[in-house]
C-alpha cells in the first residue's frame, strides 16, 4: 500500500477519535491564559504583544502536550481496538504505517496551529481591542503561529516514536512532553532558546525580535527529525510488538484472577 494510501486512511480513521478535542481544548486553553495575562494593567495592548504571548503560552503549556497525546492516542488505538493484525495482512510494514501516523499528526499540528491563529485573531479582537491590526502584522501572527505548531511537533516526535512502541507507553510520553514543554520556559530564559527543541523555533521565527541564531536552532530541529526517523528505521516488527501485546494482555488477566 503506498504512503498516501496510508496517510489518507488515517485521516479517515479521525472520524471515530474524541482525541482531537483535546487539542482544540488545548489551543483554546492557551489563547484563554493569554487574554488574562493581558486583560489588566495595560489599556492599549498591541496585536503584535498579545499574539506573541499566545505563541509563549503555545510551546509551554498546550502544543508538546497535545501534539503527543494525539499522537500516541493514534497508534495506540491500533493496539486497543486490535486492529493491528488485520492491517499486517494488507502487508504493510510497521515502519510505513508508523511514518504515515506521524505525517498525519504533523499536518494536524499544522492545523491545530492554523486554529490557534482564528482563536488568537478572534480573543484580540472582541475581548482585548488590540490596536495596530493590519494585514500585515495578522499575516505575521499566522505564519508565526501555525510553523510555531510544526516546530513542536518536530520537537516532540521522537517521544511520540519512542513511547508508542508497547500499549500503554504513549502515556508517559505525554507526560514527558507536558514537562518538555515547561522547561522551555526556563531554556529561553537562559539562552538556550536555539539549542533546546522545544524553543528552537523561536529563533526561526524571529519570535518577538530578540537576539537568535536561527541556524543552531534548525540544527537542533534536524537532529530531533534524524533521532526520529532512526526510531521509525528500528520500530520492532510485527510479531516482536504482538508478542509484547500478548504478554502484557496475560499479565493484565492474571491479576485480574489474582484479586478476585
Amino acid at each position: 500500500m503506498k504512503i498516501m494510501n496510508l496517510i489518507g486512511c488515517e485521516f479517515i480513521k479521525l472520524k471515530r477519535y474524541n482525541i482531537m478535542w483535546i487539542g482544540i481544548v488545548a489551543v483554546i486553553f492557551a489563547v484563554v491564559i493569554s487574554v488574562f495575562q493581558n486583560f489588566e494593567g495595560v489599556k492599549t495592548l498591541s496585536y503584535n504583544e498579545f499574539f506573541n504571548s499566545v505563541i509563549w503560552n503555545n510551546f509551554s503549556i498546550s502544543f508538546p502536550f497535545s501534539i503527543t497525546l494525539i499522537g500516541g492516542y493514534m497508534i495506540d488505538h491500533e493496539y486497543t481496538d486490535d486492529t493491528l493484525k488485520n492491517i499486517m495482512t494488507v502487508p504493510v510494514s510497521m515502519r510505513r504505517l508508523l511514518l504515515a501516523k506521524m505525517i498525519c499528526v504533523g499536518v494536524i499540528s499544522a492545523i491545530l496551529g492554523l486554529f490557534s491563529f482564528i482563536c488568537t485573531l478572534a480573543a484580540a479582537k472582541f475581548f482585548l481591542s488590540c490596536k495596530e491590526m493590519g494585514s500585515e502584522v495578522i499575516g505575521v501572527s499566522c505564519i508565526q503561529i501555525s510553523l510555531i505548531a510544526v516546530f513542536n511537533f518536530i520537537a516532540v516526535s521522537p517521544l511520540i516514536a519512542f513511547f508508542s512502541r508497547k500499549r500503554g507507553g504513549f502515556y508517559v510520553g505525554v507526560g514527558l512532553a507536558f514537562f518538555y514543554g515547561l522547561c522551555g520556559i526556563f531554556a529561553a530564559g537562559r539562552h538556550l532558546t536555539d539549542v533546546y527543541p522545544v524553543t528552537a523555533g523561536l529563533g526561526i521565527i524571529s519570535y518577538a525580535q530578540g537576539a537568535y541564531n536561527p541556524a543552531i536552532g534548525c540544527i537542533s530541529l534536524m537532529l530531533m527529525i534524524l533521532v526520529t526517523a532512526i526510531l521509525i528505521f528500528y520500530t520492532p516488527d510485527y510479531d516482536k510488538i504482538m508478542s509484547s501485546v500478548l504478554k502484557d494482555s496475560t499479565k493484565q488477566k492474571e491479576t485480574t484472577k489474582g484479586m478476585g
